[in-house]
């Protein structure tokens, strides 16, 4: 009797060994398998928000180049209605000069002819002076793509250039003005428009002369970034050999 019962004991303990052992892997892979389950979701949340991420990016460069063909066609807008203001002055300066031979009077058609000769002469100095400002413009933008192509920091050199091109475009819008003034008519300017006159001009260079401050600063900025690079590949190579 006393040998059945600790026969009885026996296989009760292994039952029950048994079985908790049976538990702890069904605990264990119950574990695993909810890692797993956890990995997998954080995987595709990762994933869905890298998406996303992609997604708003592709957007937002979207968004930003129609800004930019908007301010391009803004500004093609602004600089051909300058340009036609500026092409409307020309042509009421010939038929001032054609009117000129209707004058009766000698002396004040040879009056006439030297003003429109004076004011001729100073719109050409001032499309002399925007054609060279946008010579030295075009020149430093090849250079800024040239260099972009050589992975050459340009961003500075980029943002000069706007300026640049702000100011170019605020004196010609200057000169068209003053180009509408002076082909008004040949008689002599009144007290106003000569302070007019004389005020534009002013304007007219200061912001040329800034144009080119600006250019000479994205010119600056480019030499800079052209020996930072140099400067760097030398240090790179030097590192190269010392290890």
């Amino acid at each position: 009797m006393k040998k059945y019962l600790n026969l009885l004991f026996v296989c009760a303990l292994v039952v029950s060994i048994t079985g908790t052992a049976f538990a702890q892997t069904n605990n264990a892979n119950q574990k695993k398998l909810n890692v797993k389950e956890i990995k997998s979701e954080l995987k595709d949340a990762k994933d869905a928000t890298k998406e996303n991420i992609e997604n708003e990016k592709d957007k937002l460069k979207t968004d930003i180049e129609d800004i930019k063909d908007n301010v391009s066609a803004t500004k093609e807008e602004i600089r051909s209605e300058i340009e036609k203001v500026r092409e409307d002055a020309k042509q009421k300066m010939e038929s001032l000069k054609e009117g000129i031979k209707t004058i009766k009077s000698k002396a004040k058609a040879t009056l006439a002819q030297v003003r429109i000769a004076g004011r001729e002469d100073a719109l050409q100095k001032f499309d002399i002076a925007i054609e060279k400002i946008n010579t030295l413009k075009d020149s430093v933008n090849t250079k800024i793509t040239k260099l972009e192509t050589q992975g050459i920091d340009t961003t500075e050199a980029k943002a000069q250039v706007a300026i640049a091109e702000t100011k170019i475009a605020d004196a010609k819008t200057k000169i068209a003005e003053v180009s509408t003034l002076l082909s008004t008519s040949v008689n002599e300017l009144t007290k106003d428009n000569k302070t007019q006159l004389k005020q534009s001009t002013l304007d007219i260079q200061t912001l040329i002369k800034d144009a080119h401050l600006a250019l000479n600063q994205a010119i600056l900025s480019l030499k800079t970034q052209v020996q930072n690079k140099i400067t760097a590949t030398e240090s790179a190579t030097e590192e190269k050999i010392n290890n």
